[in-house]
């Protein structure tokens, strides 16, 4: 990996964490009566070609947002999911940008910890054949994969460690898959 680039995924990095962590912690977001919609909003950073099935180094960073609706009145055993709509913008011209769409299911709650999974598709502008990201991901329309650790740090604000996988489950003809993963802040209305 470049020197410049791990120095420029730092910097992003360590700047969300500045800004997660100087978030008004007020009596008021805590104790304020109000019910909230169930509406969160998220936005990051991520490291671009970062992940458990990922080989090589990671090689840039992404902006990630994305919008998770309230939860669908669904049977327990659904783990409550909420409608999700993505994306990850590629901060250089040779990474990958992609928009993903899906569901959000809440495995578990522990305190103020949530472990959440994610199920959906993902569309993304890559070439299908020596894309200049090492990545031959061999059709446009992949599946979305995602974990996230959810950190209600007061009422309506959050900190979420994420990762994110894409692939087409071998139904194309490459199949790399392509994966990031990163720190997010959510709020929460």
């Amino acid at each position: 990996m470049q020197f410049g680039r791990l120095r420029d995924f730092a910097a992003l990095t360590i700047l969300a964490a500045v800004l997660c962590g100087s978030l008004p912690a007020k009596a008021a977001d805590i104790a304020e009566p109000r019910v909230l919609s169930g509406w969160s909003v998220y936005g990051g950073v991520g490291a671009s070609n970062a992940g458990l099935f990922t080989s090589g180094d990671v090689n840039g960073a992404l902006i990630n947002g994305e919008v998770r609706a309230p939860a669908l009145d669904a049977p327990w055993w659904l783990f409550s999911p909420r409608p999700t709509l993505g994306v990850d913008i590629a901060t250089k011209n040779e990474l990958i940008s992609d928009v993903y769409a899906g569901m959000t299911f809440t495995f578990l709650k522990y305190g103020d910890l949530t472990f959440e999974g994610q199920l959906g598709g993902a569309l993304h502008d890559a070439k299908l054949k020596n894309d200049p990201s090492g990545r031959d991901l061999g059709c446009h329309a992949l599946f979305h994969l995602g974990l996230d650790v959810d950190w209600r740090v007061t009422r309506n604000w959050s900190a979420q460690l994420y990762a994110s996988h894409i692939s087409n489950a071998d139904l194309c003809d490459d199949n790399n898959g392509y994966e990031s993963a990163g720190l997010r802040v959510g709020y929460h209305f």
